[in-house]
């Protein structure tokens, strides 16, 4: 049997994005049905069937960008091999709402109370209160590559003024981006790409002793900047078995160091992160 490179990534182009818009993006499910003797019948979702499904168009590619969409495509010879990628319009973190969750690493000093009042209204935040003597941590690790640009955004507040630390590393690099946190909501932002080669990429908050935050709709993006609010569960939007659909991969040179190209990607549900 042939083996394939561990790790295979779809590159980020040059912008700090993977992917251009328009996009379109399509899920695929399956209905099985049984009946029995007496003539009832049964259906049910075939869960291990769904896939979803990226039609994607590059343009203005500069050479850097086309020979690591071609490299890609030569090391999983086509359709055949699989590599990991970063859906763009989902949220890489799971239970983006349920910090309590597994998912999430969090320092043994933190305190966290569901169902606090959140922007919209309703019950969906979670206040953090850090009742230690030093800085505690939450975060949640990613299994992209620690050299891409991410984005990790939450909203937050505090009943007194506050700050608090948002920051992301890959293990051996790490960056920090320290944000006030005020007593009405607001979206707090960190971007940053590392120059590591780790195959994983953590992001989360850190709060100062006696800090206590209002937080909630945490998300983690593969691009420089936030993109809308996306809630997850036991699924996100990392597809660890994605596939090009074809065996034939076309790219037009529109000019001097221009090119563009048109294909697809597909990959099974039940195998996203």
């Amino acid at each position: 049997m042939r083996t394939y490179p561990k790790m295979l990534y779809f590159p980020q182009l040059t912008s700090g994005a993977n992917v251009q818009y328009p996009i379109r993006k399509m899920r695929e499910g399956r209905t099985v049905v049984s009946c029995s003797p007496a003539g009832r019948t049964w259906k049910s979702l075939d869960s291990a069937y769904e896939t979803v499904e990226w039609d994607l168009t590059l343009k203005g590619l500069n050479a850097s960008e086309r020979s690591a969409i071609e490299t890609l495509f030569e090391a999983t010879e086509g359709r055949l091999g699989e590599f990991t990628f970063l859906d763009p319009t989902d949220n890489l973190l799971l239970w983006s709402e349920d910090l309590t969750d597994t998912a999430w690493i969090k320092g043994p000093m933190l305190t966290l109370t569901a169902g606090v009042t959140d922007p919209a209204g309703t019950l969906l935040a979670t206040r953090i209160v850090n009742s230690g003597a030093a800085a505690q941590q939450m975060a949640q690790s990613v299994a992209g590559p620690g050299s891409f640009r991410y984005c990790f955004s939450v909203y937050a507040r505090s009943e007194a003024a506050a700050t608090m630390t948002l920051y992301s590393t890959d293990g051996t690099n790490s960056a920090k981006t320290v944000a006030p946190v005020g007593t009405s909501w607001q979206r707090l932002i960190h971007s940053a790409q590392l120059s590591g080669t780790a195959d994983s990429i953590t992001a989360g908050i850190e709060l100062q002793a006696g800090v206590s935050v209002d937080v909630c709709g945490c998300q983690l993006d593969c691009q420089p900047g936030p993109s809308s609010y996306r809630k997850t569960t036991s699924r996100s939007g990392v597809y660890s078995n994605c596939r090009f659909s074809e065996d034939t991969l076309t790219v037009i040179a529109e000019g001097a160091d221009n090119y563009s190209c048109s294909f697809g990607l597909v990959a099974r549900m039940a195998e996203a992160s």
